[in-house]
């Protein structure tokens, strides 16, 4: 009725009265030194945690500082006697191609070229060109073959790239080279570029929609297997995929040939090639799978292990 109504009316005043009046007095100096205390103790922690980043980023740039210092010592001599061609991938970082190339000059292996891809070799409304350029390349290599379209390419690629047994340039296997340059579909470091019996693939990013990503996967899981089997040895390098924003799915290289069943008994991989000691990792890689040991190592959670055991 309208008294009990009356009498909850007045009951909220009256507590709301009464917390006025012990918040302005005798709980006012309490709460302000409580809050006041918890300020000063988030802040206090706020700069410890400030200074143990600072001390984990200098203790990690000391430690990359110190693994590249001491990477031609580790890797010296390793490879002597072999030829290296690094196929690089649309995106990959130029100075990762530099410390790779760097670290396999300083194990003895000769650095044969470096070819790299463009995005048309992934496009798919560029499929009729790529064709047409292959069929071309394979020409000039008197391929005698029934593969057709991008398996074609991925043959004559290999066929330029990569070999188990001495091959020198030729005026053939240079104009091979060049229609797939003059395509647009790969750009040469040199012109006339001499096959090595190992194949370093050096990889970038790519996302997109999962049905996207899916489908350069297998071009690019394909590309590596056909390397692999033209060379003594295949080795797929990357760093940690960087999520493209606005983008669904981002991986790499590596990631697609550990998750491919095949590939992955093949093929070793390095994810970690970014880091300091990631350039000795590579060459360490490649050694042991040189001595039949395909390893995939690095920090990821798929991979097995920090770095292959030296003389495995």
């Amino acid at each position: 009725d309208f008294r009990y109504h009356l009498v909850s009316i007045i009951s909220i005043f009256l507590a709301l009265a009464v917390g006025i009046v012990l918040g302005a007095g005798p709980l006012q100096s309490n709460i302000g030194s409580t809050l006041g205390d918890q300020v000063v103790s988030l802040r206090n922690e706020k700069q410890d945690l400030n200074t143990k980043l600072t001390q984990s980023q200098e203790q990690l740039a000391a430690a990359d500082e110190y693994e590249t210092a001491i990477t031609p010592l580790l890797v010296s001599g390793r490879l002597t006697g072999h030829g290296v061609v690094l196929v690089v991938l649309p995106s990959a970082e130029s100075k990762l191609v530099d410390t790779t190339t760097t670290a396999i000059a300083d194990s003895g292996a000769k650095v044969r070229g470096t070819v790299t891809l463009s995005p048309d070799w992934f496009d798919p409304s560029k499929a009729t060109e790529r064709a047409t350029a292959a069929s071309a390349a394979a020409a000039e290599l008197g391929a005698t073959t029934s593969a057709t379209g991008d398996e074609l390419l991925r043959e004559v690629l290999a066929r330029l790239a990569v070999s188990e047994m001495p091959v020198d340039p030729t005026p053939n296997r240079t104009k091979a080279l060049a229609a797939l340059s003059d395509a647009g579909l790969i750009d040469s470091s040199v012109p006339e570029l001499a096959p090595g019996d190992i194949a370093v693939v050096v990889s970038g990013d790519y996302s997109g929609t999962q049905e996207a990503v899916d489908s350069k996967t297998k071009a690019v899981v394909a590309l590596a297997q056909r390397l692999q089997a033209g060379s003594r040895a295949t080795v797929v390098i990357g760093g940690a995929p960087v999520q493209a924003a606005g983008q669904p799915v981002t991986t790499d290289a590596v990631s697609a040939v550990r998750s491919d069943a095949r590939a992955s008994t093949t093929i070793s991989t390095v994810d970690h090639a970014r880091e300091g000691r990631g350039p000795a990792v590579v060459v360490l890689a490649i050694e042991a799978q040189l001595a039949h040991h395909v390893g995939h190592y690095g920090t990821a959670s798929d991979a097995k292990a920090i770095m292959p055991q030296v003389g495995q």
